[in-house]
Protein backbone atom coordinates (compact mmCIF):
# COMPACT_ATOMS: atom_id res chain seq x y z
CA UNK A 1 0.00 0.00 0.00
CA UNK A 2 2.85 2.38 0.84
CA UNK A 3 4.45 1.72 -2.56
CA UNK A 4 1.21 2.54 -4.37
CA UNK A 5 0.86 5.74 -2.36
CA UNK A 6 4.39 6.84 -3.33
CA UNK A 7 3.60 6.14 -6.98
CA UNK A 8 0.53 8.36 -6.64
CA UNK A 9 2.53 11.27 -5.23
CA UNK A 10 5.14 11.01 -7.99
CA UNK A 11 2.59 10.65 -10.77
CA UNK A 12 0.30 13.42 -9.51
CA UNK A 13 2.40 16.02 -7.61
CA UNK A 14 -0.61 18.34 -7.16
CA UNK A 15 -2.63 15.56 -5.57
CA UNK A 16 -1.98 16.55 -1.93
CA UNK A 17 -3.44 20.05 -2.49
CA UNK A 18 -6.42 19.01 -4.61
CA UNK A 19 -9.72 20.76 -3.82
CA UNK A 20 -11.45 17.48 -4.66
CA UNK A 21 -10.01 15.16 -2.01
CA UNK A 22 -10.33 11.39 -2.20
CA UNK A 23 -9.98 9.79 1.23
CA UNK A 24 -8.16 6.77 -0.23
CA UNK A 25 -6.96 7.56 -3.77
CA UNK A 26 -4.78 4.45 -4.11
CA UNK A 27 -5.99 0.90 -3.47
CA UNK A 28 -4.09 -2.39 -3.52
CA UNK A 29 -6.52 -5.25 -4.08
CA UNK A 30 -3.70 -7.81 -3.82
CA UNK A 31 -4.46 -11.05 -5.68
CA UNK A 32 -7.53 -11.21 -7.92
CA UNK A 33 -8.89 -13.88 -10.19
CA UNK A 34 -8.62 -12.69 -13.77
CA UNK A 35 -11.94 -12.66 -15.62
CA UNK A 36 -14.62 -11.09 -13.38
CA UNK A 37 -15.27 -7.37 -13.11
CA UNK A 38 -14.55 -5.72 -9.75
CA UNK A 39 -16.25 -2.60 -8.37
CA UNK A 40 -13.92 -0.38 -6.32
CA UNK A 41 -15.45 2.41 -4.23
CA UNK A 42 -13.64 5.76 -3.91
CA UNK A 43 -15.08 8.21 -1.35
CA UNK A 44 -14.32 11.91 -1.75
CA UNK A 45 -15.14 15.33 -0.31
CA UNK A 46 -15.22 18.83 -1.72
CA UNK A 47 -12.63 20.44 0.55
CA UNK A 48 -13.08 23.91 -0.91
CA UNK A 49 -15.46 26.78 -0.15
CA UNK A 50 -17.03 26.67 -3.63
CA UNK A 51 -19.01 24.13 -5.65
CA UNK A 52 -17.04 21.63 -7.72
CA UNK A 53 -18.20 20.13 -11.00
CA UNK A 54 -16.70 16.82 -12.13
CA UNK A 55 -16.42 17.31 -15.88
CA UNK A 56 -14.70 14.22 -17.29
CA UNK A 57 -12.45 11.19 -16.75
CA UNK A 58 -9.18 10.26 -18.40
CA UNK A 59 -8.92 6.49 -18.17
CA UNK A 60 -5.75 4.45 -18.50
CA UNK A 61 -7.56 1.76 -20.51
CA UNK A 62 -10.97 0.78 -21.79
CA UNK A 63 -11.21 -1.78 -18.97
CA UNK A 64 -12.18 1.01 -16.52
CA UNK A 65 -15.76 2.25 -16.18
CA UNK A 66 -16.47 5.10 -13.72
CA UNK A 67 -19.94 5.40 -12.21
CA UNK A 68 -20.97 8.66 -10.54
CA UNK A 69 -24.39 9.63 -9.17
CA UNK A 70 -24.07 13.31 -10.04
CA UNK A 71 -21.53 15.86 -11.27
CA UNK A 72 -21.82 18.93 -8.98
CA UNK A 73 -20.87 18.88 -5.28
CA UNK A 74 -21.27 21.78 -2.91
CA UNK A 75 -18.62 22.99 -0.45
CA UNK A 76 -18.03 20.33 2.18
CA UNK A 77 -20.24 17.79 0.41
CA UNK A 78 -19.20 14.15 0.25
CA UNK A 79 -19.62 11.76 -2.66
CA UNK A 80 -18.66 8.33 -3.97
CA UNK A 81 -17.16 7.27 -7.29
CA UNK A 82 -17.42 3.59 -8.18
CA UNK A 83 -14.70 2.40 -10.56
CA UNK A 84 -15.53 -0.87 -12.31
CA UNK A 85 -12.37 -2.75 -13.33
CA UNK A 86 -12.80 -5.32 -16.10
CA UNK A 87 -10.07 -7.99 -15.86
CA UNK A 88 -11.17 -10.42 -18.59
CA UNK A 89 -8.44 -10.79 -21.21
CA UNK A 90 -5.78 -8.96 -19.21
CA UNK A 91 -2.30 -10.37 -18.70
CA UNK A 92 -1.42 -12.30 -15.54
CA UNK A 93 0.84 -10.75 -12.91
CA UNK A 94 1.06 -7.33 -11.24
CA UNK A 95 -1.24 -4.73 -12.81
CA UNK A 96 -1.85 -1.05 -12.12
CA UNK A 97 -4.90 0.82 -13.44
CA UNK A 98 -4.88 4.62 -13.41
CA UNK A 99 -7.68 7.14 -13.83
CA UNK A 100 -7.69 10.96 -13.79
CA UNK A 101 -10.76 12.76 -12.47
CA UNK A 102 -11.12 16.15 -14.14
CA UNK A 103 -13.14 18.87 -12.40
CA UNK A 104 -13.97 22.58 -12.50
CA UNK A 105 -13.32 24.71 -9.42
CA UNK A 106 -14.38 28.29 -10.02
CA UNK A 107 -12.74 29.30 -13.31
CA UNK A 108 -10.00 26.64 -13.03
CA UNK A 109 -9.94 23.21 -14.66
CA UNK A 110 -8.09 20.76 -12.40
CA UNK A 111 -7.61 17.02 -12.08
CA UNK A 112 -6.64 14.45 -9.50
CA UNK A 113 -5.63 10.84 -9.85
CA UNK A 114 -6.74 7.40 -8.70
CA UNK A 115 -4.78 4.14 -8.74
CA UNK A 116 -5.99 0.57 -8.41
CA UNK A 117 -3.31 -2.13 -8.09
CA UNK A 118 -3.63 -5.91 -8.04
CA UNK A 119 -1.95 -9.15 -9.03
CA UNK A 120 -4.05 -11.08 -11.56
CA UNK A 121 -4.18 -14.87 -11.64
CA UNK A 122 -6.18 -16.31 -14.53
CA UNK A 123 -7.76 -19.74 -14.28
CA UNK A 124 -10.37 -19.04 -16.92
CA UNK A 125 -9.74 -17.34 -20.28
CA UNK A 126 -12.10 -16.00 -22.95
CA UNK A 127 -10.61 -15.25 -26.37
CA UNK A 128 -11.19 -12.79 -27.82
CA UNK A 129 -12.32 -10.88 -24.72
CA UNK A 130 -13.63 -7.87 -26.69
CA UNK A 131 -15.33 -7.94 -30.10
CA UNK A 132 -15.81 -5.36 -32.83
CA UNK A 133 -17.93 -6.67 -35.70
CA UNK A 134 -18.52 -4.78 -38.95
CA UNK A 135 -21.50 -6.29 -40.77
CA UNK A 136 -22.38 -5.78 -44.42
CA UNK A 137 -24.78 -8.72 -44.84
CA UNK A 138 -24.11 -11.47 -42.28
CA UNK A 139 -21.10 -12.20 -40.09
CA UNK A 140 -19.98 -15.11 -37.95
CA UNK A 141 -17.53 -14.87 -35.02
CA UNK A 142 -16.18 -17.52 -32.65
CA UNK A 143 -15.26 -17.05 -28.99
CA UNK A 144 -13.42 -19.73 -27.01
CA UNK A 145 -13.84 -20.19 -23.25
CA UNK A 146 -11.09 -22.21 -21.52
CA UNK A 147 -10.91 -23.37 -17.91
CA UNK A 148 -7.28 -24.23 -17.13
CA UNK A 149 -8.03 -26.07 -13.88
CA UNK A 150 -8.04 -29.84 -13.43
CA UNK A 151 -11.78 -29.78 -12.74
CA UNK A 152 -13.29 -27.24 -15.14
CA UNK A 153 -16.46 -25.30 -14.47
CA UNK A 154 -19.69 -26.03 -16.35
CA UNK A 155 -21.07 -23.40 -18.71
CA UNK A 156 -24.78 -23.24 -17.91
CA UNK A 157 -25.84 -20.45 -20.31
CA UNK A 158 -24.45 -18.02 -22.89
CA UNK A 159 -26.83 -15.17 -23.67
CA UNK A 160 -26.58 -12.07 -25.85
CA UNK A 161 -27.98 -8.70 -24.79
CA UNK A 162 -29.72 -8.25 -28.16
CA UNK A 163 -31.86 -10.58 -30.30
CA UNK A 164 -29.77 -9.38 -33.26
CA UNK A 165 -27.08 -11.80 -32.02
CA UNK A 166 -27.70 -15.53 -32.50
CA UNK A 167 -25.57 -17.55 -30.07
CA UNK A 168 -24.69 -21.25 -30.15
CA UNK A 169 -22.34 -23.17 -27.85
CA UNK A 170 -20.23 -26.22 -28.60
CA UNK A 171 -18.08 -28.10 -26.01
CA UNK A 172 -14.70 -28.95 -27.56
CA UNK A 173 -13.10 -30.88 -24.67
CA UNK A 174 -10.25 -30.25 -22.21
CA UNK A 175 -12.25 -27.63 -20.33
CA UNK A 176 -12.96 -25.58 -23.46
CA UNK A 177 -16.23 -24.37 -24.97
CA UNK A 178 -16.66 -22.69 -28.34
CA UNK A 179 -19.28 -19.96 -28.67
CA UNK A 180 -20.49 -19.17 -32.19
CA UNK A 181 -22.03 -15.74 -32.75
CA UNK A 182 -23.96 -14.85 -35.89
CA UNK A 183 -25.42 -11.45 -36.75
CA UNK A 184 -27.30 -10.13 -39.77
CA UNK A 185 -27.17 -6.49 -40.88
CA UNK A 186 -30.96 -6.49 -41.37
CA UNK A 187 -31.46 -7.26 -37.67
CA UNK A 188 -29.56 -4.17 -36.49
CA UNK A 189 -31.74 -1.25 -35.41
CA UNK A 190 -29.02 1.41 -35.60
CA UNK A 191 -25.74 1.80 -37.57
CA UNK A 192 -23.79 1.16 -34.34
CA UNK A 193 -24.86 -0.90 -31.33
CA UNK A 194 -23.04 -1.67 -28.08
CA UNK A 195 -23.98 -5.14 -26.87
CA UNK A 196 -22.73 -7.78 -24.43
CA UNK A 197 -22.16 -11.53 -24.52
CA UNK A 198 -23.05 -12.87 -21.06
CA UNK A 199 -21.43 -16.14 -19.97
CA UNK A 200 -22.85 -17.94 -16.93
CA UNK A 201 -21.24 -20.91 -15.15
CA UNK A 202 -21.79 -23.09 -12.08
CA UNK A 203 -18.60 -21.76 -10.44
CA UNK A 204 -19.37 -19.02 -7.87
CA UNK A 205 -16.01 -17.37 -8.62
CA UNK A 206 -16.87 -17.11 -12.32
CA UNK A 207 -20.64 -16.92 -12.12
CA UNK A 208 -20.94 -14.19 -14.74
CA UNK A 209 -18.36 -13.17 -17.37
CA UNK A 210 -19.05 -10.43 -19.92
CA UNK A 211 -17.63 -9.84 -23.39
CA UNK A 212 -18.36 -6.35 -24.81
CA UNK A 213 -19.42 -6.40 -28.47
CA UNK A 214 -19.53 -3.41 -30.83
CA UNK A 215 -21.74 -3.98 -33.88
CA UNK A 216 -21.26 -1.65 -36.86
CA UNK A 217 -23.55 -1.80 -39.87
CA UNK A 218 -21.92 -0.98 -43.19
CA UNK A 219 -22.77 -0.95 -46.87
CA UNK A 220 -20.75 -2.58 -49.63
CA UNK A 221 -17.27 -1.16 -49.47
CA UNK A 222 -15.80 0.99 -52.24
CA UNK A 223 -12.61 -0.98 -51.65
CA UNK A 224 -12.40 -4.70 -50.82
CA UNK A 225 -9.58 -6.44 -48.97
CA UNK A 226 -8.21 -9.92 -49.59
CA UNK A 227 -8.03 -11.40 -47.01
CA UNK A 228 -10.74 -9.48 -45.12
CA UNK A 229 -9.31 -10.52 -41.73
CA UNK A 230 -5.59 -10.90 -40.99
CA UNK A 231 -3.96 -13.47 -38.72
CA UNK A 232 -0.43 -12.77 -37.47
CA UNK A 233 1.67 -15.04 -35.25
CA UNK A 234 4.37 -13.44 -33.08
CA UNK A 235 6.53 -11.04 -35.10
CA UNK A 236 5.05 -12.09 -38.43
CA UNK A 237 3.45 -10.08 -41.22
CA UNK A 238 0.61 -10.43 -43.72
CA UNK A 239 0.01 -9.00 -47.18
CA UNK A 240 -3.45 -7.65 -48.01
CA UNK A 241 -4.57 -6.86 -51.55
CA UNK A 242 -6.86 -3.83 -51.88
CA UNK A 243 -9.14 -3.55 -54.91
CA UNK A 244 -11.64 -0.88 -55.97
CA UNK A 245 -15.21 -1.98 -56.66
CA UNK A 246 -15.24 0.35 -59.71
CA UNK A 247 -11.80 -0.80 -60.95
CA UNK A 248 -10.22 2.59 -60.21
CA UNK A 249 -6.59 2.77 -59.19
CA UNK A 250 -6.46 2.40 -55.40
CA UNK A 251 -4.36 4.99 -53.56
CA UNK A 252 -3.98 4.92 -49.75
CA UNK A 253 -3.94 8.21 -47.88
CA UNK A 254 -3.07 6.63 -44.52
CA UNK A 255 -3.27 3.28 -42.75
CA UNK A 256 -3.16 3.27 -38.95
CA UNK A 257 -3.40 0.47 -36.39
CA UNK A 258 -5.00 0.86 -32.96
CA UNK A 259 -2.03 -0.90 -31.28
CA UNK A 260 1.56 0.47 -31.21
CA UNK A 261 3.00 -2.96 -32.01
CA UNK A 262 1.33 -3.11 -35.44
CA UNK A 263 2.78 -1.17 -38.40
CA UNK A 264 1.63 -0.71 -42.00
CA UNK A 265 3.46 -0.10 -45.28
CA UNK A 266 2.05 -0.23 -48.81
CA UNK A 267 2.93 -0.10 -52.49
CA UNK A 268 1.00 0.27 -55.76
CA UNK A 269 0.14 -2.85 -57.72
CA UNK A 270 -0.49 -5.27 -59.10
CA UNK A 271 -2.46 -3.41 -61.77
CA UNK A 272 -4.85 -0.85 -60.27
CA UNK A 273 -4.73 -2.58 -56.88
CA UNK A 274 -2.57 -1.64 -53.88
CA UNK A 275 -0.75 -4.13 -51.66
CA UNK A 276 -0.73 -3.41 -47.91
CA UNK A 277 1.77 -5.08 -45.59
CA UNK A 278 0.72 -5.41 -41.94
CA UNK A 279 3.64 -6.24 -39.62
CA UNK A 280 3.71 -6.99 -35.88
CA UNK A 281 6.36 -6.38 -33.23
CA UNK A 282 6.28 -9.35 -30.85
CA UNK A 283 7.99 -7.33 -28.07
CA UNK A 284 4.93 -5.04 -27.93
CA UNK A 285 2.38 -7.86 -27.82
CA UNK A 286 2.13 -7.72 -24.02
CA UNK A 287 0.90 -4.11 -24.04
CA UNK A 288 -2.76 -3.71 -22.99
CA UNK A 289 -5.35 -4.02 -25.74
CA UNK A 290 -8.54 -2.04 -25.14
CA UNK A 291 -10.25 -3.62 -28.16
CA UNK A 292 -9.67 -6.10 -30.99
CA UNK A 293 -6.50 -5.11 -32.93
CA UNK A 294 -7.37 -3.63 -36.32
CA UNK A 295 -6.09 -1.37 -39.10
CA UNK A 296 -8.12 1.64 -40.26
CA UNK A 297 -7.42 2.69 -43.86
CA UNK A 298 -8.37 6.01 -45.47
CA UNK A 299 -8.12 6.26 -49.25
CA UNK A 300 -7.14 9.18 -51.46
CA UNK A 301 -8.79 7.20 -54.28
CA UNK A 302 -11.62 6.25 -54.28
CA UNK A 303 -11.93 9.61 -52.50
CA UNK A 304 -13.46 9.39 -49.04
CA UNK A 305 -13.45 5.59 -48.92
CA UNK A 306 -12.44 3.89 -45.67
CA UNK A 307 -11.86 0.29 -44.64
CA UNK A 308 -11.22 -1.57 -41.37
CA UNK A 309 -9.20 -4.79 -41.31
CA UNK A 310 -9.52 -6.84 -38.06
CA UNK A 311 -6.37 -8.62 -36.85
CA UNK A 312 -6.09 -11.88 -34.94
CA UNK A 313 -2.65 -11.53 -33.32
CA UNK A 314 -1.46 -14.68 -31.56
CA UNK A 315 1.70 -15.54 -29.68
CA UNK A 316 4.11 -18.03 -31.23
Amino acid sequence: MRIVAIVMMLAFPAFASAQLRFTQPSVDLRELRGGPSYAQRFDFINDSTQPIEITDFRLGCGCLQPVLDKRIYQAGEKGTLVMNVRTLGQQDGPRTWRAHVQYRHGDKLLETGLVVAAVLRSEVTVEPSILAMTIETTLRQEVTIRDLRATPMKIVAVLASSPALRVMTQPIGNGATKVIIEVSATSLKTPRQEETLNIYSDDPNYRHLQVPITLMKTTRADVSATPERVEIIGAGSQLVRLRSASDLAVRIDKAEANHPGIKCTWAAGPGNDTTLKISADASAQGLPMSTTPRVHISFAQPAGATLIIPINWRKE
